[in-house]
């Protein structure tokens, strides 16, 4: 099965990002990265000074290499809050195989690694550079750097779930408003997927985008039983993401919709009246709201442990 990537945006490039063409991805310099401490991890800096110095010296300034960054998950709920602007923006889905044969080998997509401190196999090649003095150590030494530097990052981020592609060089990107862009091909594009919280505006817009492209739509749902946002197609099915892909999931609640794993209707919707006029009847505010005693009730204790 061909593996996904997915890029949430926020609402005001839903007419920007994608087009009836495809896609257009912005890429950045590891200086431009979110994360002050992108690059720390790639060597201990409570090493020795001669140790720092020749690290120094063979390493010189990390290159500054074109990088976009995707997520290998649709229903990351933090990702939506973010990036997708509290659940009003989208997500593009990539097929990532198509992606990399456009780039023919121009690029490197991979996922990142999260640890809060140096790979030990760096450490090993910076001690072993320094001590046998040899070319190919230190291309070596420099070849794990690398791949430290741009597919490492603190385990703070790590709900992100994060799949870099990273570029060999800039010639293939354009330059617009300032940003540096790559335009991608209907072809790449298989899915948009609409935030929760995405207004009417937006929505018709990314549909109309996706109708031209010829790819599926989704809605992001925020249901009631689960942390985990499950996904609606065009007919309305319920979908989850499962295995890296969305798939129409195999149970969902008569009455919400919302997936399930057994049964017929989820927790919420086999509430019964009964069982509301049974709750209604055990709950002690109720009288107290009758006989107009409530307030004083929860301004007293209210101002308990306050005098």
């Amino acid at each position: 099965m061909t593996r996904k990537l997915y890029k949430y945006l926020g609402p005001e490039l839903a007419g920007v990002a994608l087009s009836h063409d495809g896609a257009t991805i912005k890429f950045s310099l590891p200086r431009e990265f979110n994360d002050p401490f992108e690059l720390f991890l790639t060597v201990d800096h409570n090493s020795s000074s001669a140790t720092l110095a020749f690290y120094e010296e063979v390493m010189g300034e990390i290159l500054d290499m074109p990088t976009t960054c995707f997520s290998s998950n649709p229903d990351v709920v933090p990702m939506w809050a973010h990036y997708g602007q509290n659940g009003q923006g989208f997500v593009i889905e990539v097929d990532e195989d198509i992606l990399h044969a456009e780039l023919r080998n121009d690029g490197v997509i991979q996922d990142v690694t999260y640890r809060d401190t140096i790979r030990d196999e760096i450490s090993g090649s910076l001690a072993r550079a320094q001590y046998r003095q040899k070319p190919r150590d230190i291309y070596f030494l420099r070849n794990s750097v690398y791949s430290a530097a741009y597919f490492t990052k603190a385990t703070c981020w790590s709900y992100e779930k994060e799949r870099r592609l990273v570029l060999n060089d800039a010639t293939r990107l354009l330059q617009k408003g300032g940003a540096s862009i790559l335009p991608i091909s209907r072809q790449c594009v298989t899915a948009v997927i609409l935030g929760p919280n995405v207004d009417a505006d937006t929505e018709s817009k990314l549909r109309l985008l996706a109708a031209e492209i010829g790819c599926e739509v989704y809605k992001c749902r925020i249901g009631r039983t689960s942390i985990t946002p499950y996904f609606t197609d065009s007919g309305g099915s319920a979908c989850v993401f499962v295995d890296g892909a969305i798939s129409e999931a195999a149970n969902s609640c008569r009455s919400c919709g919302e997936p399930l794993g057994q049964g017929d209707h989820c927790s919420w919707c086999r509430i019964q009246e009964e069982d509301r006029r049974t709750a209604a009847a055990s709950n002690p505010w109720r009288l107290l709201e009758a006989t107009g005693l409530l307030q004083d009730y929860i301004s007293s204790m209210d101002s308990i442990g306050k005098k």
